[in-house]
């Protein structure tokens, strides 16, 4: 297996700590890695609590030293042990793609989750123009230890297959926006505004998503 780049773990998803409003608000972080994003979310007095939950061993006991609580499991395998609507955010950046089936996981995270609270993930884009490039002209699906075609991705979303992630009775997608990490934003945002957003899909390099609670 490849190695992991060393930043891995411990970068903080800033962009997905602007997507939670000020107050004091319980949050669960699926993937929490070293808890940097959950020390965010604190000092920027959006969380009166924060939870991660971690699935490697090492990175999970650096975690405890920064986050109110880490459970080490795998979230695919563990009952977590809060209350029906004990938090008001679960934030998923970058996990659901890790996991045999984030359609399970998605409703049955739903229950921890208080009425009206808001679930913020990110997942990658596998339309991506690149991704399409090497495997219509080159005939390659080629793994790497990380990026789109991560060697421990086992599902692949396009903006579709985001939206229908999180299609249910229970919740309602409120925001879904393009990150275009591949390119400069800025060039990405200007070649995707000539095209009048058309090319949208296959600029993105992943989708945030807000979706609330009902």
């Amino acid at each position: 297996m490849l190695e992991k780049h060393e930043d891995y773990f411990s970068s903080t998803r800033f962009d997905l700590v602007e997507f939670v409003d000020k107050g004091d608000n319980k949050i669960l972080e699926l993937g929490c890695g070293e808890g940097n994003t959950c020390v965010a979310l604190k000092s920027r007095g959006k969380a009166i609590e924060v939870v991660g939950v971690e699935k490697d061993p090492k990175i999970a006991q650096i975690a405890r030293m920064k986050v109110d609580k880490v459970i080490c499991a795998d979230i695919e395998a563990v009952e977590l042990p809060f209350s029906e609507g004990y938090f008001d955010y679960v934030i998923i950046g970058d996990v659901l793609e890790h996991l045999y089936n984030p359609w399970i996981l998605v409703n049955r995270l739903g229950r921890y989750l208080k009425r009206g609270g808001y679930v913020i993930a990110s997942i990658p884009n596998i339309r991506n123009w690149r991704i399409i490039k090497d495997l219509v002209l080159k005939g390659e699906w080629k793994y790497c230890s990380e990026g789109l075609l991560d060697e421990t991705h086992l599902r692949f979303f396009t903006k579709k297959g985001v939206l229908g992630l999180f299609q249910s009775e229970c919740f309602f997608v409120t925001r879904i926006i393009p990150r275009f990490k591949l390119l400069p934003t800025g060039k990405a945002k200007i070649v995707n505004s000539l095209a009048f957003g058309l090319l949208e899909e296959f600029l993105a390099v992943q989708y945030v998503v807000k979706v609330r609670k009902l």
